[in-house]
């Protein structure tokens, strides 16, 4: 009988590092796959010149509507409740101690929105927009990850966010934390994902927003 200690070498062994070509490949894969995902969302917004951590947590749910297109909502619930929701051409943000909606046309910003909606991305379409290379392994939200750094290719993406660090759990092939640069240096916004569940049903009712009577809306474009 083979005795444990003799396979703890084998279990030691580092797994194989993940180039580029094998990252895109598994983007592509569980983007074939992704329909739907619900999970917890913490946002932080740094301010290197006053230091300053801005903290923001809820959950998301996020479902595909078609091909390369998906909705999400974000119900914020720390420190105050707030809403977010996205679809293909509007942005909506639900402020119910206000009783508003700000609305906004996204579709002009269609590059912008999908930098930083990576749910269900493929790794094609990834590559397409961003200068892409792979740090290695790393643990992010608790999970093991490769991470990638992103610096988009689109001159109107680069007056945004500069760069762009992506840390994508091996697991699933999703992303579990996104780091965006701001053009003012130190500043950032961090998101992590975690308790994420795939492809488990989200009803339309919950992409919805729980408007109170006599909510008013306001578009800031125009």
């Amino acid at each position: 009988m083979r005795r444990p200690w003799i396979l703890l070498p084998l279990v030691l062994l580092p797994l194989p590092a993940q180039t580029l070509e094998s990252v895109l490949k598994h983007l592509d894969e569980a983007s074939a796959s992704f329909q739907s995902l619900v999970g917890h969302v913490r946002s932080v917004k740094h301010t290197e010149v006053v230091k300053d951590d801005s903290l923001d947590e809820g959950t998301i749910w996020v479902k595909r509507v078609k091909p390369k297109v998906s909705k999400f909502l974000i119900e914020f619930t720390v420190p105050d409740r707030y809403y977010l929701l996205v679809s293909e051409r509007k942005a909506e943000v639900y402020r119910p101690k206000i009783a508003q909606v700000e609305e906004y046309d996204v579709s002009k910003y269609k590059d912008l929105t999908e930098q930083v909606w990576p749910f269900g991305t493929s790794g094609r379409d990834f590559a397409a927009r961003y200068k892409m290379t792979v740090k290695g392994s790393d643990t992010a939200a608790g999970v093991a990850a490769v991470k990638v750094e992103m610096i988009p290719k689109s001159e109107k993406l680069l007056q945004q966010v500069p760069r762009v660090e992506m840390w994508i759990a091996t697991s699933t092939w999703q992303p579990v934390q996104q780091k965006y640069y701001d053009v003012t240096p130190g500043d950032y916004r961090l998101f992590t994902y975690t308790e994420m569940k795939l492809n488990v049903p989200v009803p339309d009712a919950k992409l919805k927003l729980p408007l109170a009577p006599g909510t008013k809306r306001i578009q800031p474009q125009k």
